[in-house]
């Protein structure tokens, strides 16, 4: 929802503290008085508010009746099940661990153990 250049200082301290100072500047624009976050369009959005319910109605959820809640929910599991499934994939492949350690015979061989000492 917002640019990432935004949101990566917010998660800094001296990021987040120079954010607050630049976003709250007041600015006249055509006569009224806004903050420099409302002149660039950002909203803090309260999803209990009439408004948020009607942006709601007029948008794509509203095909699915009362049942929204229910299929945001399943599609976010849904989600976060693929996104796991391939972050591990990604874990396997790019950072396995894998030791050369000395057999039983004195041969080095490779071991995709977690330790090192070829147990």
């Amino acid at each position: 929802h917002y640019p990432l250049n935004f949101v990566t200082p917010g998660t800094m301290l001296p990021g987040e503290l120079m954010l607050d100072f630049t976003l709250h500047l007041p600015i006249v624009v055509e006569g009224t008085l806004l903050s420099m976050a409302d002149y660039m369009g950002h909203m803090y959005v309260r999803t209990g508010t009439p408004e948020y319910v009607r942006h709601i109605e007029q948008g794509s959820l509203r095909t699915f009746g009362g049942h929204t809640t229910v299929i945001a929910a399943f599609f976010s599991a849904f989600v976060s099940m693929l996104m796991f499934t391939v972050w591990w994939y990604l874990g396997k492949v790019y950072c396995t661990a894998f030791f050369y350690v000395k057999g039983k015979r004195g041969r080095v061989v490779q071991r995709n153990d977690v330790t090192a000492f070829g147990e």
